[in-house]
């Protein structure tokens, strides 16, 4: 069954058992059968994970009666997904620092390439050194501030799905049939080849401008130890 075949069925199973909400569901479901086509799977085997459409509309109706008939049950399931919630925000935030701290790392060597480039040591905080390995230091240094960026990226995305995958489990939970999301980032296929892409080139030029540098100012300190020589760890 294709794409198209699977949410048609589907759309007029929901009509037909009047089921609130219907375009949205519908969208939902749209939306797993492109995210699970950028992951490579055809239509006819995303539709046959997900069962019957008539089925799965016979379960939106009988999750809408569950739910009025036992709202003593429904009570316990909230305050239990309460306090799970409570310790996964706390998990959340720890995780929210991190992408922050990632981030923040992602400025902090961004500016210090562009310092090393633009020979700018603003009060002091550059090393001294000849500026042929300044450049190629900053260049590093810009690579890895990508870098850190591209890590940014992919962890923020990564917690937002959590937080997505956790919101509609729990709403699976409390009587809904709507496909349980995954945990991974979701991504489109052209943002997951430009990601993919900045983060080998950033990775390239990283190395190279890292190794040339390193070998730059080893020749013009006349040692393998430039560092002493240029008395970088020296107080002034």
């Amino acid at each position: 069954m294709t794409k198209t075949e699977y949410l048609e069925q589907l759309k007029g199973g929901l009509i037909r058992n009047n089921v609130p909400d219907t375009e949205e569901i519908v969208s939902e479901y749209e939306q797993h059968f492109a995210f699970k086509l950028a992951d490579g799977f055809s239509e006819e085997e995303i539709a046959a994970k997900l069962g019957a459409p008539g089925e799965i509309a016979a379960q939106f109706q009988g999750a809408k009666t569950t739910g009025k008939k036992k709202p003593g049950v429904k009570a316990v399931l909230i305050t239990g997904l309460a306090l799970l919630g409570a310790v996964e925000a706390a998990a959340y935030i720890a995780f929210f620092a991190f992408v922050v701290v990632l981030f923040a790392a992602a400025v902090a060597s961004a500016a210090a390439g562009v310092m090393l480039m633009a020979r700018l040591n603003i009060a002091g905080l550059l090393p001294s050194m000849p500026y042929a390995g300044a450049l190629l230091l900053g260049i590093c240094m810009i690579a890895l501030g990508v870098l850190f960026c591209v890590a940014g990226v992919y962890s923020f995305s990564i917690m937002r799905q959590l937080v997505r995958a956790s919101l509609r489990w729990r709403k699976n939970v409390l009587g809904g049939a709507l496909p349980n999301l995954p945990s991974s980032p979701q991504f489109s296929p052209k943002t997951r080849r430009a990601l993919r892409t900045l983060l080998l080139l950033a990775t390239v030029v990283f190395g190279v401008a890292f190794i040339a540098g390193f070998a730059v100012l080893s020749i013009q300190a006349g040692s393998l130890g430039f560092w002493h020589v240029f008395g970088w760890f020296v107080r002034a």
